[in-house]
């Protein structure tokens, strides 16, 4: 089994850093912290490529849109205050284009999840999901497919930690922090097929369309691994436990590789665990920091084969 090793160190926040994501074809990644920034990196060389200030509060999720055009992308910048920013970017030139801010939410965005196949974007925040079609001409715009709650009704009394498109974006199944459910839902048309209580809160969770895997951070003894069974009726069976110490009641997020065989996860002592998901067994822990630090923000790049 391949191992990773120290590529670069990347230095360019003045606080805590929230949200990492590669772009597609792993040349860049891009960063988003509590001061108010993101920054862009070359994956190449580890050089800062851009700093840039969406005005939107600490930045809390952060995902690249590709574009039918080779030669353009858009980068997603979604904030404390509620907002949502996106920027073209132009790969030849470098350069990036403020084109949309729209207000989502009179709260923070909690998750961010996008659908590239379907040009659907998936929102969360306290007490409500919200549905949107992305439409590329010329620009983006936002297409409000469904809200849940209806934006006429009372937010739900939970918050949505995390969501993730299912069955080729056919369904969308949503995580509950303190209530501690996972609830799908089909899209069209916008019924509830599935709910599924667990023994723990949800930190963070992780899903894996090709192996039907549900990684779930459950914020007292490490990952707990699911298989959903998404043919009707629903059902969501427990497959095993990945122990890791917990000692500061922190979220960590939780990645899977590429073909869903090995979970990546962070960590409140200051290392990157990898596991095999099939044995339950870590293979490889990376040294982030030799002080206790928390890990919280874990992203993979599947063209790269990298870790951040």
């Amino acid at each position: 089994m391949a191992e990773y090793g120290l590529w670069w160190s990347l230095e360019g926040h003045r606080g805590p850093i929230n949200c990492l994501t590669f772009m597609e074809d792993g040349t860049h990644i891009a960063s988003g912290g509590d001061d108010g920034h993101v920054v862009v990196w070359a994956v190449e060389d580890g050089g800062l490529h851009r700093r840039l200030k969406p005005k939107q509060g600490p930045v809390v999720a952060l995902r690249w849109l590709r574009d039918d055009s080779r030669d353009v992308c858009y980068l997603m910048s979604a904030g404390a205050n509620g907002t949502l920013v996106i920027w073209r970017f132009t790969i030849g030139s470098g350069i990036f284009e403020w084109i949309l801010m729209e207000t989502i939410f009179d709260t923070a965005i909690e998750f961010v999840e996008l659908d590239h196949t379907h040009n659907l974007l998936l929102l969360t925040m306290q007490g409500r999901i919200i549905l949107y079609q992305i439409q590329k001409k010329n620009s983006v715009a936002l297409r409000l497919v469904q809200a849940h709650p209806s934006l006429s009704h009372p937010r739900l009394p939970a918050l949505p930690i995390s969501a993730h498109f299912i069955q080729q974006a056919h369904g969308v199944i949503v995580a509950f922090l303190d209530s501690r459910e996972l609830i799908a839902w089909n899209i069209m048309p916008w019924y509830q097929v599935f709910h599924h209580k667990l023994r723990t809160r949800i930190g963070s969770t992780a899903y894996h369309e090709g192996t039907k895997t549900l990684l779930v951070w459950n914020l007292v003894d490490g990952v707990d691994v699911y298989q959903l069974m998404d043919c009707s009726p629903y059902s969501l069976n427990y497959i095993r436990h990945l122990q890791i110490r917990v000692r500061q009641n922190r979220i960590c997020h939780v990645q899977f590789d590429s073909d869903g065989k090995k979970a990546i996860t962070g960590s409140d002592n200051g290392q990157v665990l990898i596991w095999d998901v099939s044995s339950g067994q870590a293979v490889q822990a990376l040294c982030h920091s030799e002080e206790l630090h928390a890990v919280q923000v874990v992203r993979v790049g599947h063209v790269s084969a990298s870790i951040v």
